[in-house]
């Protein structure tokens, strides 16, 4: 049998109009549902008084208070610390950021969208600068180590010092002036941006090149400045939109040491008067000569480790090299990325070391052989076909190679 205090509690309920109550009734609800008789009987505790659908009204009561009391402390919340207006969501941003307040400072910049992103990185390399820094190219490292001290890795590649700033995402390549000539940006947000993206945003690229199971596209945004978009991944090994990973921004005419090369010509001189020791600009490792082993010692482990034919391939990004080593861990070839040659036009190649041996095409790439010596070819590999004017091709890299080094190998 309900008690009495069971019906009065039912009363007050069925008088709730749509949880419209006076603060006289939730007081009373809320005294009835804590006041319910406990009692223990054999180490167990019972609820005496509500039957079945009195404790189903109970619960639903419990849910209205409980609704009304946060409704109200969100209400007195809101009113003591929001600001009178809360900020627009930022680009990129899935909750919306708080307004400035006495005791909210905003600090962080908003992460803009892939265009956005794209048409900064674009305005700022007009400028010389890399999206969120200071620094511009031609000015020296001097000023870069004054603000952040000494870099935590510096190495020699291309013909420049460079010094890397992992915490910072950045690496600055300086030459013997110690200008600055290139920076490589690995900001986080870049990986929001595709390959497609890129097209969309900026056009077709001026080249396209691949190196280290990366794909290349080189835009000329002045006269003296270019940036190269790094792509993980090539289109002819993945089906999927390609994920920008880093970006250089380079000065060409702040790499050439004009007191080393006078001009491209004496630069290719150079490269055929090393490829005939079995060496390559940029490296100190000779073909035949030398050992993998030694030159991993001293370069560390590389990026990317492939295998055709027998043949191990290593590639090292930082330093645009590939070193090539048959069973035995001769090195049988080297290849060169370096930026300095990729400024170089079939026609030049051809004023300078005349025709080569043989002449080929594969993979949308033109090959110019050379014989060097008995022993050892120097190959020049032209990004794309060749056409009726030599002046439209440029080199991709440069290889030096020993045919019988691999040739030996594949036959044990």
């Amino acid at each position: 049998m309900r008690s009495n205090s069971d019906h009065d509690l039912l009363a007050k309920l069925k008088g709730m109009p749509d949880m419209k109550m006076s603060g006289e009734q939730k007081h009373e609800i809320v005294s009835a549902i804590r006041k319910t008789n406990v009692s223990k009987s054999g180490g167990t505790a019972s609820i005496r008084g509500f039957s079945a659908l009195g404790k189903g009204l109970a619960l639903c009561s419990v849910l209205a208070v409980t609704v009304w009391l946060g409704a109200s402390l969100l209400t007195n919340q809101q009113q003591s610390t929001l600001p009178d207006t809360v900020a627009p969501i930022a680009p990129g941003s899935s909750t919306p950021s708080p307004g400035p307040s006495p005791n909210n400072s905003v600090t962080t910049q908003p992460i803009p969208q892939s265009e956005e992103l794209l048409s900064q990185i674009r305005s700022n390399a007009k400028q010389g600068r890399v999206i969120s820094l200071p620094f511009i190219l031609g000015k020296t490292v001097d000023e870069v180590e004054k603000g952040w001290g000494k870099p935590e890795k510096s190495y020699t590649a291309n013909g420049l010092i460079y010094s890397a700033y992992p915490k910072k995402e950045i690496v600055f390549g300086s030459n013997k002036g110690m200008q600055l000539v290139d920076m490589h940006m690995t900001d986080s947000r870049l990986q929001q941006i595709s390959l497609s993206a890129v097209e969309k945003s900026w056009g077709k690229p001026s080249r396209v090149s691949e190196f280290g199971n990366q794909t290349i596209y080189t835009y000329d945004v002045t006269d003296n400045y270019q940036v190269k978009f790094h792509f993980q991944g090539t289109k002819t090994t993945s089906k999927e939109d390609l994920i920008l990973v880093e970006y250089h921004l380079y000065y060409p005419q702040g790499n050439k040491n004009l007191m080393l090369y006078g001009d491209n010509g004496e630069l290719l001189q150079s490269v055929r008067d090393l490829a005939g020791k079995g060496q390559i600009i940029g490296s100190q490792y000779r073909l035949e000569k030398d050992v993998f082993d030694d030159a991993e010692k001293q370069l560390g482990k590389p990026d990317v480790v492939s295998f055709v034919n027998g043949i191990t391939y290593n590639t090292y990004r930082d330093l645009n090299l590939v070193f090539a080593f048959n069973k035995g861990m001769q090195i049988v070839d080297i290849r060169s990325y370096d930026p300095r040659l990729q400024a170089i036009t079939l026609a030049e190649v051809l004023e300078t070391l005349g025709e080569p041996a043989s002449k080929s095409t594969t993979g949308g790439q033109t090959i110019y052989t050379y014989k060097v010596t008995p022993d050892y070819e120097l190959k020049f590999i032209f990004s794309g076909i060749m056409t009726d004017d030599p002046n439209s091709l440029y080199i991709d890299h440069v290889n030096i190679y020993y045919p019988r080094g691999t040739f030996n190998n594949m036959a044990g």
